[in-house]
């Protein structure tokens, strides 16, 4: 009878150590206070056991049965849960981390800024060219060609959409104008043009129904001007136009596309961090109250007239987890 006593002794010692074991690993995943205050406070009442073999033994197995087996089976099923949103999280981290690399290779070395300079230049001896032609009342030759096939390449990518409204706002207007088969001048604005030497920057590509149009600045002022290319015309733009269209800088629809999948990655990177911490306030409050439960005086003593009523992990076990 004694033997068996201690085989019975030594087994229920040797599962309460996998226990442990297994609060371990769950304590090390979720790395929160209460449940490493759990693991300690099972720490204290399994050595109390394996120190005193006097005492009943049984309690011990009883408060596995009774408590242990239940936090366990809870809080893995709650690792299971975010492991596999881990998962999923990381894959969307990944996939987005893809697509960046993906498109910053499509974008290419040659910067925006670098290519609307030199199609400026183009624009600023075109527009020299035709002075001259309206200057000299020449028949000159004169070809688009060269500028018109920088929009024709980029537009889609680069050049903002308004509608139809806003472009008809933009290209309505009555002013007076130099025509010839080439290309409709306002005035003022080749006079301007000229004193200023044809000195100007590129500010931005509208689109509208595959029309474009083409906002230009004067190097020496912020007086703009734009390029409608079905009518091959130039005007000014009046300065209250600017509350009807943005005609801010053109970004790249890559180089936007980039940069909301780094902001989506840096939100879950932190997701990412605290998602084995966090739990849900319900978990949080009753892992407090059973730390409270199997912490108190008197706790060994009441184990084996444990109510199942009473019992806290019965609640946590029925807790939704997802």
């Amino acid at each position: 009878m004694q033997q068996e006593e201690e085989e019975r002794y030594v087994q229920i010692i040797k599962d309460s150590n996998r226990k442990l074991v297994v609060l371990k690993l769950l304590s090390n995943f979720f790395n929160h206070k209460d449940f490493v205050g759990v693991l300690v406070r099972t720490k204290v009442i399994h050595s109390l056991f394996q120190k005193n073999q006097s005492l009943d033994i049984n309690k011990l197995e009883l408060f596995h049965i009774q408590y242990t087996n239940s936090l366990i089976d809870l809080f893995q099923k709650i690792k299971k849960s975010k492991e596999q949103q881990y998962t999923l999280i990381s894959d969307e981290i990944y996939i987005n981390g893809d697509i960046i690399s993906k498109l910053s290779f499509e974008i290419g070395e040659e910067k925006f800024s670098d290519q609307t300079k030199e199609h400026a230049q183009k624009m600023s001896k075109k527009i020299e060219q035709l002075y001259q032609i309206f200057a000299t009342d020449s028949n000159s030759f004169f070809d688009w060609s060269d500028v018109m096939s920088f929009s024709d390449a980029i537009k889609s990518e680069y050049y903002r959409e308004i509608n139809i409204d806003q472009y008809e706002k933009l290209t309505t207007a009555n002013k007076k104008n130099y025509e010839n088969k080439y290309v409709k001048f306002e005035k003022k604005l080749l006079g301007r043009l000229n004193i200023l030497n044809f000195k100007i920057k590129f500010l931005c590509g509208l689109v509208c129904n595959n029309e474009i149009i083409e906002v230009y600045e004067f190097r020496d002022s912020n007086d703009k001007f734009i390029f409608v290319g079905n009518e091959k015309s130039f005007s000014f733009i009046e300065n209250d136009m600017e509350k009807v269209v943005n005609l801010s800088k053109n970004n790249s629809a890559k180089e936007e596309i980039i940069a909301q999948l780094k902001d989506k990655n840096a939100l879950l990177e932190l997701e990412l961090s605290t998602i084995k911490t966090s739990l849900p306030e319900s978990v949080q409050e009753v892992l407090k109250d059973y730390l409270n439960k199997i912490s108190s005086v008197d706790f060994l003593e009441d184990l084996q007239n444990v109510d199942e009523q009473t019992n806290i992990l019965k609640t946590m076990l029925n807790i939704n987890i997802n």
